[in-house]
């Protein structure tokens, strides 16, 4: 199966070799928005970043290449290959001053091994090239839920290296490469998110529970394919995470020391179907009879699947409470609904979008509505309400009545009733084709695409204003209830209430000044009612919004 999907993918690549590629077709929807075209990368590419010391992006290839944008000229140059790093397939890349870390693999016929190395600039403008960590040989597997190492990132302080190692299945089924490994599932190594000291060197990691358990590199298990991890202004790590065959929502987790993110047990916000010895995937509303899994039989019966250890609660993803990348299957029905307009928040994207290449503005570079904010791509194009889309590049089954193909804006908003975190969606550009990853540089977010384009997204600067800060404010839920949350951007920490007016502009009701950047109002004996609600900051109201309350 998989040599017929890499045989799709190829075909469906030589095809677009004549298609303009490289012309204007990504759009801003916002106006503030501007995006131009930056280069055609080379085939393959896989992850990109930026480096502080030579000021120019670089790029890797899956195959191990990695290349330097020349911006101004428009060209790229190989400056490294497999033979310098070691890695022969690249899935991870970050800059820590001068110095640059890589992950990913090495497959052999039925093994391969983890890797991460560092490359150290000399004074000669070289780099030496040094392991930092490998891993046992462990199996692989036959089919596409080989994730193997990738998203490799450092925290603020530049004291740990955090990076994924990702399942060997698609969702906890049996996955014998061949027969090579009869009843195998996942190993001790995947699934995983680990944590290593910034000047780690030569570490070994063992195909053994118990010996990893005792290394202390161990960070936090249960996520499938951690692809792309982000720190945010509070020094806290996010990571996107997809899901396998199944109509099951794509995750955003917040990710902490020694939490379980339920892989593979629970994907999405959703239990596991196969946990059911009786389960009939012929009547499962989110299986779709034309998915290859389902063809294959991966979705058969599976009495022997692993019952979860006992002890651990399982951390769910963040709920996303729309306007965008918001629809879902209910598991009943599979009727398709809105989180957004359906009331009830998705944990936490459309399923397949495959979501990559997450970048938040920690250091608050970008201007008006976007500041401190969060940004995702999706990775397929969107379908119609099977799923299916003539542009899905290996068949495989995409967005159902999604778009897709945008940049999704995340507005992180912490609920202090529930101490957890929620985004609120906007897309603002859209339009991509396969992207696989971004990064922000100052004021812009370059998107990489798989065989198609650089992309410059160049947003407004930050100007250390108030009037900079009117990003306006986001009331959930609207309609409301008796109480309703109120959310809004206030990256210097400032003091602000919150005034509650009729159309006609008489206030009704206000809170007391508060910090932070949400409140959950009480409406009292507000009657119900059209209200506008004002976010108020030294007199000035530097932000309002509609309400109906009911």
């Amino acid at each position: 199966m998989n040599v017929i999907r890499q045989l799709l993918l190829i075909l469906f690549l030589l095809c677009l070799q004549n298609q303009p590629l490289f012309a204007q077709r990504v759009t801003p929807l916002f106006d503030d928005i501007s995006i131009d075209s930056i280069l055609q990368p080379q085939m393959w590419a896989s992850k990109i970043a930026y480096d502080p010391i030579a000021e120019h992006l670089f790029y890797t290839t899956s195959s191990g290449n990695i290349y330097e944008v020349l911006e101004e000229s428009k060209t790229d140059v190989l400056r490294y290959t497999t033979a310098d790093h070691g890695i022969a397939k690249v899935q991870g890349l970050c800059f820590v001053d001068s110095t640059v870390f890589l992950s990913g693999n090495i497959w052999y016929t039925n093994t391969g091994i983890g890797l991460v190395v560092k490359g150290e600039l000399q004074p000669n403008g070289t780099r030496n090239w040094t392991t930092v960590l490998t891993t046992a040989a462990y199996p692989t597997s036959s089919a596409s839920g080989d994730h193997g190492f990738t998203g490799i990132t450092v925290d603020p302080q530049k004291e740990f290296l955090y990076f994924s190692g990702g399942s060997r299945t698609s969702f906890g089924e049996v996955e014998t490469n061949n027969g090579a490994y009869p009843g195998m599932r996942e190993q001790a190594l995947t699934s995983k998110i680990y944590r290593i000291p910034l000047t780690a060197s030569n570490i070994y990691l063992n195909n053994d529970s118990i010996a990893l358990q005792n290394c202390g590199y161990v960070y936090a298990e249960g996520t499938r394919n951690a692809y792309s991890m982000a720190f945010n202004g509070a020094n806290q790590l996010f990571a996107i995470d997809n899901a396998g065959e199944r109509d099951d929502p794509e995750e955003l987790n917040l990710i902490e020391q020694g939490k379980h993110y339920g892989f593979p047990w629970r994907i999405g916000g959703n239990a596991n179907p196969l946990i059911n010895p009786s389960y009939d995937a012929s009547a499962d509303p989110l299986i779709n009879p034309n998915n290859a899994a389902f063809l294959a039989g991966y979705f058969a019966p599976d009495p022997s699947f692993p019952i979860a250890p006992a002890g651990i609660n399982f951390t769910e993803p963040l709920p996303n409470y729309g306007l965008a990348a918001d629809y879902y299957k209910e598991e009943g029905t599979g009727s398709i609904q809105k989180a957004s307009e359906s009331g009830q928040p998705l944990r936490t994207f459309t399923a397949h979008r495959s979501p990559l290449g997450l970048v938040i503005d920690k250091d608050k570079q970008l201007g008006g509505k976007y500041t401190g904010n969060g940004f995702v791509l999706s990775f397929m194009p969107g379908g119609d309400s099977t799923g299916y889309t003539p542009l899905s590049p290996w068949g495989s089954a995409c967005p159902f009545v999604d778009t897709s193909r945008e940049l999704v804006m995340l507005r992180f908003a912490y609920d202090s009733t529930l101490y957890a975190y929620g985004i609120h969606t906007t897309n603002v550009a859209t339009g991509f084709y396969l992207p696989v990853d971004a990064t922000q540089v100052g004021n812009s977010i370059y998107v990489l695409e798989n065989n198609g384009v650089i992309w410059k997204v160049s947003f407004p600067p930050f100007v250390n204003a108030p009037a900079c800060l009117d990003a306006g404010v986001f009331i959930y839920p609207n309609p409301a209830g008796s109480t309703f949350q109120v959310y809004y951007p206030n990256p210097n920490n400032k003091k602000r209430h919150l005034e509650i007016s009729n159309l006609e502009g008489k206030m009704i009701a206000s809170s007391e000044d508060f910090k932070g950047n949400s409140l959950l109002f009480k409406r009292a004996e507000i009657a119900s009612g059209t209200y506008y609600v004002s976010l108020i900051e030294k007199d000035a109201v530097i932000a309002k919004q509609k309400v109906i309350l009911l």
